[in-house]
């Protein structure tokens, strides 16, 4: 054994580089990393600073114009030009299937009322304490290179410190004389037609055009999902970049507070500089001038020292308060919405973006959201759709970027109280992974440092059959289109509904059959008449 010391001791060769060198941020851990990403800590080397270029393993590259030859002709033994092809063509990540083009920004979420009555979710226990966070938008259904502008719904995805995602649409609260509807919804509530409604929006697999057949057809073909049809052919499909857009959670959560007691709530984010909305003429416009339009109008405000910030706000429901047939609408299908005259909505904070990302891959590209990331406070609701996206949001994200997603510094949950996973090893395993842990739960040396405070507060479904019954409310009912009929009749002005029929019919024009345009038409006359 010492033998082996002293012979490590009298190796020579070139020094380690200095810790205060940048070296790819090698050094850093990803917590470290996303600490001054988000700049929520200052100072560090932020850029390269190495007196040489290397290859991934550290060798000196010699020259960046000529291959290794003989007599002119590349040859095997050149492992740089190998492996920088090799790295190259390995170089993107899997697209992502559903809201593939996009960008985001870091900033904070800071609490502005107390809440701690109500949740005992820790960034919502101090009044004006921030938190760092990521917010991703995006188009939906079409594919990374579409222009920004283009119809679609817009995802907005929001990560604080890594740990609890909140994802959702754009889709808006409109007001008009009193009349309000508090809107984010989907276009299914059963999750067996999520795939369907995504696909229903791509491109058709045998031409590879825009399918508007595919468009209409499902729609025709599903009454609930003509509420978000309503607003993905207003102008409000095609909103004036990220920024001038609200958010919304989509789902029904729980927020559960120390005795256990919870209520049921919806998010709602509402730029503080208002909503704007583009024509389809304008729309088009600028699709063909600037197919990055929205990227470069977040990119660049926060580059000229804007902050560009959002209201946070909640709708409230007790549980004794969640019952269709009392209210009229199902609270927990993702197809409806709460009236706000019943259920107003309550500031708890503001989200302020400030900061640019480094690296669009590393930060953007490769940022994983997920609805069953929920910190001990926030919890899940019986709406099904939240129930399965739980899981399979994160699926998609092990399938597209690996299982230890968590080591991407932009996932890393770099400000919790405790990150000691019993998830272990997986490709590109880089960290303490079992850190000295048994690889089993419960065991003997010390494997019990468990959380029992923080186990889900239980709630009530409907019934314990196991079928496949609908459990839908509205379902068969013409109370499917009472909430669409409002916002066309009541909430939309003039100008938005003669926007919303020419978008409508300029788009079900290039309907090849139909049997498609009828049935599309159909559950648009009975939404109303004059609209079909």
């Amino acid at each position: 054994m010492e033998t082996m010391r002293n012979m490590a001791s009298s190796v020579t060769g070139e020094p380690r580089a200095p810790r205060m060198s940048h070296m790819m941020s090698a050094n850093e851990g990803p917590m470290d990393i996303i600490s001054k990403v988000s700049g929520h800590s200052k100072g560090g080397i932020r850029e390269d600073d190495g007196p040489y270029y290397t290859s991934n393993e550290g060798i000196p590259l010699p020259d960046p114009n000529h291959s290794k030859t003989i007599g002119g002709i590349p040859i095997a033994s050149d492992v740089h030009l190998f492996q920088k092809q090799q790295h190259f063509n390995r170089s993107k990540v899997l697209e992502r299937m559903v809201h593939p083009c996009g960008s985001g920004a870091f900033g904070y979420f800071q609490s502005t009322t107390d809440v701690s009555d109500m949740t005992k979710a820790d960034f919502l226990q101090r009044v004006g304490e921030k938190t760092p966070i990521f917010i991703r938008f995006s188009t939906v259904t079409l594919g990374r290179e579409f222009p920004d502008e283009a119809r679609n719904p817009r995802g907005f995805a929001i990560k604080r410190e890594g740990n609890y995602d909140i994802v959702g649409l754009n889709w808006p609260v409109s007001k008009l004389m009193g009349r309000c509807l508090a809107a984010r919804v989907f276009f299914c509530r059963d999750p067996i037609q999520g795939p369907d409604v995504i696909r229903s929006q791509a491109r058709n697999p045998k031409n590879f055009f825009l399918d508007y057949d595919a468009t209409f057809d499902l729609l025709g073909a599903t009454p609930e999902g003509n509420h978000a049809g309503l607003m993905f052919f207003s102008d409000h499909g095609t909103p004036d970049g990220w920024i001038n857009e609200h958010g919304y959670g989509c789902h029904t959560f729980k927020w559960v507070n120390k005795k256990g007691d919870f209520v049921y709530i919806k998010y709602h984010f509402l730029a503080k500089h208002g909503q704007k909305q583009l024509t389809e003429p304008e729309a088009i416009r600028i699709s063909g001038e600037n197919p990055d339009y929205s990227k470069m109008q977040l990119w660049d405000a926060i580059e000229a020292g804007q902050e560009i910030e959002w209201t946070a706000k909640v709708q409230i429901m007790k549980p004794e308060e969640a019952d269709a047939e009392k209210l009229g609408f199902d609270p927990f299908d993702v197809t409806k919405v709460w009236p706000r005259k019943d259920f107003p909505m309550h500031e708890f904070g503001k989200l302020v973006l400030n900061k640019n990302p480094e690296n669009y891959h590393r930060d953007v590209e490769q940022a994983a959201f997920s609805p069953g990331s929920m910190v001990p406070g926030v919890e899940d609701s019986p709406d099904p759709l939240l129930q399965f996206r739980m899981f399979f949001y994160r699926d998609a994200q092990y399938h597209r970027i690996g299982v230890n997603l968590h080591q991407i510094p932009v996932n890393c949950p770099f400000m919790s109280g405790s990150l000691s996973s019993l998830n272990f090893d997986g490709q590109m395993r880089v960290d303490g992974n079992h850190s000295g842990n048994k690889q089993y739960a419960p065991n003997s040396f010390g494997g019990d440092r468990f959380r029992p405070d923080t186990a889900e507060a239980p709630y009530k479904v409907s019934d314990n059959v196991v079928s496949r019954k609908s459990h839908y409310y509205h379902e068969g009912k013409l109370s499917e289109y009472d909430q669409p009929r409002e916002l066309y009749k009541n909430v939309m002005t003039e100008q938005a509904r003669k926007n919303l029929h020419h978008n409508t019919a300029k788009m079900l024009s290039r309907v090849n059959y139909k049997i498609i345009q009828v049935q599309y038409l159909s559950q648009i006359y009975n939404i109303a008449p004059e609209y079909g």
